[in-house]
This record gives C-alpha cells, sequence and structure tokens, in this order.
C-alpha cells in the first residue's frame, strides 16, 4: 500500500511537470506574440512618413494585442500549487484554452502578415528574393505551428488519459 501511493506521488509530479511545460509553452506564444507587436511598432516608426502604412501596422497591433488579451490569456489556468484535482481542472481548461487559440490564432496572424506587406515590399524594394525569402520563413513557421499544436493535443491527451487512470485508482 505504501508503494502505491508513492508511485502514485511519482505519477502526480511527472504530470505536474509535463502540465507545467506546457503552460511554459503557452507563455512563450505569448511573448512571441508581444514581439511581434513590437516589430509592427518598429515598423509604423521607421514608416512614419507614411500615414497608410502606419495605419496598417497599427491595426496589425490592435489585432495582435486583441489576441494576446482575449486568447492567450493563462489567469483562469494558473494556480500557485496543485492537488490531483485542481490538476485535472487545470488540464480540461488548457485544453479549452488550447482549442480556442488554434481556432482563431491562424486568422489573427494572417491579418498581422497583410498589415506588414506594404512596409516589406518598400524594405525589400520588391525584390524577389528578399520576398520569397520571408514566405519561406512564414511557411516555416506556420508548419512548426501546426507540429506544436499537435504534439501539444498528444501530450494533453496523454495527460487526459493517466490522470483517469490514476483516479480510477
Amino acid at each position: 500500500m505504501k508503494n502505491l501511493n508513492h508511485q502514485q506521488q511519482d505519477t502526480f509530479q511527472k504530470q505536474l511537470k509535463t502540465f507545467e511545460k506546457l503552460l511554459m509553452g503557452a507563455k512563450m506564444a505569448k511573448l512571441s506574440s508581444c514581439i511581434l507587436v513590437g516589430v509592427s511598432i518598429g515598423l509604423a516608426i521607421r514608416s512614419r512618413e507614411n500615414n497608410l502604412y502606419v495605419m496598417l501596422l497599427l491595426m496589425g497591433v490592435l489585432a495582435v494585442v486583441f489576441f494576446i488579451d482575449k486568447f492567450l490569456s493563462l489567469k483562469e489556468i494558473k494556480q500557485k500549487s496543485y492537488t490531483q484535482t485542481s490538476l485535472v481542472s487545470g488540464i480540461s481548461k488548457f485544453k479549452t484554452y488550447m482549442d480556442s487559440r488554434k481556432k482563431y490564432e491562424m486568422y489573427f496572424m494572417a491579418f498581422w502578415i497583410l498589415t506588414l506587406i506594404p512596409s516589406a515590399s518598400i524594405h525589400f524594394d520588391s525584390n524577389i528574393f528578399g520576398i520569397l525569402s520571408v514566405l519561406a520563413y512564414l511557411t516555416f513557421v506556420g508548419v512548426f505551428g501546426y507540429l506544436s499544436y499537435k504534439k501539444t493535443e498528444k501530450q494533453i491527451a496523454l495527460l487526459e488519459s493517466t490522470m483517469e487512470y490514476e483516479l480510477q485508482l
């Protein structure tokens, strides 16, 4: 009996560690979005002579800030400490968070990218190599993001299944 309790504690610690890694990934997504805001603001300052570019870039900033506030907030998920029951609740909330984030992230990021096109075309002087490099980079980021979502979904499913098994014991 004592060994079973120790094993459950070890399993809980592993689950908690995995969940905290998922939360750290979500924080990194928020940081990345803040960097996008900084890029747009920097480009807006650099393009301050052209009001149209500045307005487009600021629209991109507003869209990303809205996305950060609405879809990247971890307020309801994060806790100072977790118990077995609160971890189950946190995982469930995190799954909902990831579903809504995945549903809307592509649209907000695509809009942000569209607001960059006029400034980027001026910056690269409509150079085909520069524009293709940017498109290749964005494709890489998109594929990496897709793979990250898939990995996160697998980790959430694994956490849920181990949590269900633990609760049955």
